[in-house]
């Protein structure tokens, strides 16, 4: 629908000036609405969002303001951003979080392991620490061998040795950072 065509059906008669309109793009917001509030409204959330977005189309639509004959432009401005209102309005309200005191919270099994992994990132810490300690370049290779699994000619471009020297260096490296890892009680 053009806005000439529902200029003349709001001159002749408005209830069926906004009845055409409705009928017209009722799909177009609709399908608006559904892909913002899926996630989190009910069928009568969307409802009513569509409901509220006419009502403003209806309510506000100026022709005077009517940058091109078309109206689809102004409905699907008014549809995102009323259906992005209600979709942070629902999401707001909606009750996701559960109470600490709930009794369902004691059957919720969890699959992390909080001892296993505070176990494993003080492990983490303390390798990263011993290979600092080892000094340059030997870090820098430890950390470019091992980490971001590069081969010795590539490291030996970073640290302007020999791939040769990188190979001897890495091996001597490594052997003093188990030894370290040895005397922390770290096994690997």
């Amino acid at each position: 629908m053009t806005h000439s065509e529902y200029s003349r059906l709001l001159a002749a008669d408005r209830n069926r000036a906004h009845q055409a309109l409705y009928d017209e793009y009722i799909n177009y917001v609709y399908t608006i609405v559904f892909n913002r509030l899926r996630s989190c409204g009910t069928r009568e959330d969307m409802g009513e969002c569509v409901t509220d977005i006419f009502y403003e189309v209806f309510a506000h639509y100026d022709e005077s303001m009517a940058v091109s004959e078309d109206i689809r432009g102004f409905i699907a401005a008014v549809a995102y951003r009323k259906s992005a209102t209600f979709f942070r309005r629902l999401c707001r309200s909606s009750s996701r979080s559960v109470s600490l005191g709930d009794e369902l919270t004691e059957m919720l099994p969890s699959d992390e392991n909080i001892s296993v992994n505070a176990e494993l990132k003080e492990q983490r810490r303390i390798l990263l620490e011993l290979v600092d300690s080892l000094g340059e370049p030997d870090s820098t290779i430890i950390i470019q061998k091992f980490f971001y699994g590069r081969s010795a000619a590539e490291i030996s471009k970073l640290v302007t040795l020999s791939p040769m020297m990188v190979r001897v260096r890495s091996s001597r490296a490594l052997k003093k950072l188990r030894r370290l890892l040895t005397d922390k009680g770290i096994t690997i």
